[in-house]
């Protein structure tokens, strides 16, 4: 039977509002300006539908963030993380080497890993965790880390490791191993 990892918690409306607004929003300023051509003018009316949009959006940007932040907590507290994970001692430049973007179940000593886009795809298992401790970020931080995550290493089964995950990430991580505080 292959592994399994349990269901992320729902997108809420906000999020599922800002992943969907790019059309709706180029249709609503088109039909805003085309409006308020009339009796504005062309530069005018174009300039208010600028405004008006990005300060709609920037309200469904913040409320869809602190939805996004209350459903990540949620996540780790049922042992599911947002993360990324590398080998570190893969050949460089092979796609082990590379960050992979996924979720991860962290349970009884046990990372499984889901990568992102593979709903129903193949899940790493790894046990035996050890920590090797927090790295630093390198000098040019990947694109597939988020701004707020952090590195820890972690020996497994199947060798050393690294996740790259928020702060709950990593204390949910240190809960089954036992990870330092410092860079290493």
């Amino acid at each position: 039977m292959a592994a399994e990892i349990t269901k992320p918690s729902p997108l809420g409306r906000w999020e599922k509002a800002l992943t969907r607004s790019y059309w709706w929003i180029l249709f609503g300023g088109i039909l805003v300006s085309s409006i308020l051509r009339e009796p504005l003018g062309f530069w005018p009316s174009i300039a208010l539908t600028i405004a008006v949009l990005a300060a709609f959006t920037l309200v469904v940007a913040r409320l869809a963030t602190s939805e996004r932040e209350a459903r990540l907590l949620r996540d780790v507290e049922r042992g599911l993380i947002e993360c990324a994970i590398r080998y570190p001692k893969a050949l460089p430049g092979s796609l082990s080497s590379r960050w992979e973007q996924g979720l991860a179940e962290v349970n009884n000593g046990t990372i499984k890993f889901q990568p992102l886009g593979s709903p129903t795809g193949h899940v790493r298992e790894f046990s035996e965790l050890t920590s090797h401790g927090l790295l630093d970020l390198p000098p040019k931080k990947p694109a597939e880390l988020k701004r707020s995550w952090k590195i820890a290493a972690i020996g497994t089964d199947k060798g050393d490791l690294e996740v790259a995950t928020a702060e709950a990430g990593l204390t949910l991580l240190a809960d089954h191993t036992d990870l330092n505080a410092g860079p290493k």
